[in-house]
C-alpha cells in the first residue's frame, strides 16, 4: 500500500449536493412495448475565485431523461448536481485549475448523479430503476466548446 499523503492531488472536492430534482412518472408501462429512453447533458463552470494560496470552484453537471413508449411519455427526469472544489496555487494555474473543474469535476459529479438518479428512480418504483450511461467528459466538452458563438 502507498501512504495517501504521497498521492493526494492538489484538486479536491470539498461539497456537493443536489440543486435541482424533477422526476415525472406517468402510468406504468405494461412491459410489453419498447422503452426509449433519450438523453442530453451539460455542465457549467459556475464559478472561480482565487484566495491566498486556493482557487475555489462551483461546477454544476446537468442531465435529463425522457422515457417514451411510441407517444407515450412514461417519465421525465431532470438533475443539477453540483461540487464544490479546491486547487492548491502553489502547484496549479488558474488556467489548470479550471481545465480540472471541467474535467475532473464533472467526472465526479457525474458518478455522483448516477448513484442519485438509480437510488430516486427505484424508490418511485421505476423498475428496471434507470441507470446513467457512461459518458465520454472530453467530448462532452469538445461539443459545448463548439455550440459556442464566435465572438
Amino acid at each position: 500500500m502507498i501512504e495517501a499523503s504521497k498521492i493526494v492531488a492538489s484538486f479536491q472536492m470539498i461539497a456537493s449536493r443536489v440543486v435541482k430534482f424533477e422526476l415525472e412518472t406517468k402510468e406504468v408501462n405494461n412491459g410489453k412495448e419498447k422503452v426509449n429512453i433519450k438523453n442530453s447533458f451539460d455542465y457549467e463552470v459556475v464559478s472561480i475565485e482565487e484566495h491566498e494560496d486556493i482557487y475555489y470552484g462551483v461546477v454544476q453537471f446537468k442531465t435529463d431523461f425522457v422515457a417514451k413508449t411510441g407517444r407515450k411519455t412514461l417519465f421525465k427526469i431532470f438533475i443539477i448536481y453540483e461540487g464544490k472544489f479546491v486547487g492548491n496555487k502553489g502547484v496549479l494555474r488558474e488556467e489548470d485549475f479550471k481545465k480540472m473543474l471541467e474535467l475532473n469535476g464533472v467526472v465526479a459529479l457525474s458518478q455522483f448523479t448516477r448513484s442519485y438518479v438509480l437510488s430516486a428512480t427505484a424508490l418511485a418504483g421505476i423498475n428496471p430503476p434507470v441507470r446513467l450511461p457512461m459518458i465520454n467528459i472530453n467530448q462532452l466538452k469538445k461539443l459545448k466548446e463548439e455550440m459556442k458563438p464566435s465572438i
